[in-house]
């Protein structure tokens, strides 16, 4: 009995470090950067994203505005380009998560993990 109070004592110490540990982790996240590179041809798109997600940059190439025609491969590469830089930013904030648990084994964490991830 006592040792699952123990194990629940420990539960909830880790629980509180970690809410009081969420602001520094969002700040620091906010300063990480990850990038997203499209390119088809010579027609290149590149985003940069900071660890929460936001975008931060969007770099198109000058090849992307000659003609017209050029809107729909300009549209599809920024898609593109997004959604890898999204997919980055939230392995970086897994990563962020996990060490910031140390390795101690919470309930559902690694599916909660696993869900951010994807």
């Amino acid at each position: 009995m006592f040792k699952n109070l123990t194990s629940l004592h420990a539960l909830m110490q880790t629980a509180t470090r970690l809410g009081d540990r969420m602001p520094e982790l969002k700040r620091q996240l906010a300063l990480k950067r990850v990038r997203g590179r499209a390119c088809e041809g010579d027609h290149e798109v590149n985003v940069e994203l900071n660890g929460l997600g936001v975008a931060q940059t969007v770099e198109l190439s000058d090849s992307l505005f000659h003609s017209p025609e050029h809107k729909a491969t300009a549209q599809r590469l920024i898609l593109e380009a997004m959604n890898q830089a999204v997919a980055a930013a939230k392995q970086v904030h897994v990563q962020a998560l996990k060490e910031l648990t140390h390795g101690v084994s919470l309930p559902g964490i690694d599916k909660m993990l696993e869900e951010m991830a994807s």
